[in-house]
């Protein structure tokens, strides 16, 4: 008897065990995850897609094969689907599905992915600014080309800054508004001046909280310190140098130029005493092509004569960041719209045909944990620090 019970017991257990392992093996689904959004086919193995189990916080991984296609063996369950095509830790495309619930034995889910840029709610943004310039012992003694600018990272990943354009607005906004800020009620600028960071999509990282410089000459300003208010730029990440049989600046061969897309003026002018406005710039196209399909001819403000001339008109889903710069008592009109900028940031301008030359470094302020201020505002997102422009001296 005592043989039968321990019999029927391993029996009982056997069947029980038997069972749980054949539930938990109908539990497992099959999930075909198919990757959208893609122009170029080509990439679809650079993508990986994780899978995240809300519950237990279980990972995992699944590669995406040349069709675009991936599959996992899952338990049924919730998840968060990511699919990036990250190399060296950073992507350049990002797609993601939330609380994704696995109900069926064999499941598809289509994932739709598009460019970074469009998926972060903060990327760049325009950092150090200095457009003042600086005199020295002489009041005609000007240094007309230490201008400079920074553009940080201000997310908490990795990105590319391959293709990032900088331009600068048409319209001065220390004049009475023209034809060009009509435009601004069809969501669209003009703007004078296109520059692009060279690249072909993953030559540039950035991490988060770092910084690339962007000087107007990459040069020495300070001659060896003889200057005291000038500074050293050799140590700029990239150089806009427009060529020209005019040109007043050199090329620093030690520091990669900026692609000039187009400039009105064949050279590269922001403005002393103000009242030109800057803008960062990422256009999906090819910026020069771009930049030649939307051209028009346009009186020049700031032109003493009726000539037209040349400006490009762009778009404001554009932009990434912008900054009204303008001049104290001088503001007559926003050239940038308030969704890219709700204010300005305004230095003391010098009455005379140049003005400027005070040497007024402008910067956005430092936030909470060491993150920037971006409010688009920049009354509220920017100081003005008398002699606050800094050295960058190549290493």
């Amino acid at each position: 008897m005592k043989k039968l019970l321990l019999m029927f017991i391993a029996t009982l257990a056997f069947i029980t065990l038997f069972s749980c392992s054949k539930d938990e093996q109908e539990q497992l689904c099959e999930l075909s995850i198919q990757i959208e959004g893609v122009d170029d086919a080509s990439i679809y193995t650079k993508f990986k897609v994780k899978l995240t189990e809300q519950k237990s916080g279980a990972i995992t991984e699944a590669a995406v094969n040349d069709k675009g296609c991936a599959k996992a063996t899952l338990p049924m369950g919730t998840y968060k689907v990511t699919a990036e095509d990250a190399e060296n830790g950073v992507c350049t495309m990002y797609g993601a599905i939330d609380n994704y619930t696995l109900s069926q034995k064999i499941a598809e889910l289509k994932l739709v992915v598009k460019p970074i840029f469009e998926t972060l709610d903060k990327t760049f943004v325009l950092d150090e600014l200095f457009f003042n310039c600086s005199s020295n012992d002489g009041e005609y003694d000007r240094n007309y080309y230490e201008e400079y600018l920074t553009i940080k990272n201000i997310s908490n990943q990795a990105l590319y800054a391959d293709g990032l354009s900088i331009a600068i607005a048409a319209d001065p906004n220390d004049s009475e508004a023209g034809e060009m800020a009509e435009y601004l009620k069809k969501d669209k600028i003009v703007i004078s001046q296109l520059y692009t960071i060279p690249g072909k999509g993953r030559e540039h990282i950035v991490q988060p909280g770092q910084s690339i410089v962007i000087a107007h000459s990459a040069v020495d300003h300070s001659e060896g310190g003889k200057k005291a208010k000038a500074r050293n730029l050799t140590g700029a990440d990239f150089e806009i140098f427009v060529p020209h049989q005019y040109a007043m600046t050199v090329d620093n061969p030690e520091v990669e130029n900026m692609i000039v897309n187009f400039t009105t003026f064949q050279a590269f002018q922001w403005g002393y005493g103000g009242g030109i406005s800057i803008m960062l710039v990422k256009i999906k196209e090819d910026a020069t092509q771009y930049c030649n399909k939307n051209k028009e001819a346009m009186n020049n403000p700031n032109a003493y004569t009726a000539k037209k001339q040349d400006f490009v008109i762009l778009q404001t889903n554009t932009v990434i960041d912008g900054v009204e710069i303008g001049a104290k008592g001088s503001l007559v009109h926003k050239a940038l719209p308030n969704n890219i900028d709700r204010g300005a940031v305004l230095i003391d301008d010098t009455p005379g045909m140049m003005g400027g030359f005070k040497s007024l470094f402008v910067q956005r302020k430092t936030a909470e944990k060491g993150y920037l201020q971006d409010t688009n505002n920049s009354t509220d997102d920017f100081v003005v620090i008398a002699d606050g422009q800094k050295n960058y001296i190549k290493k």
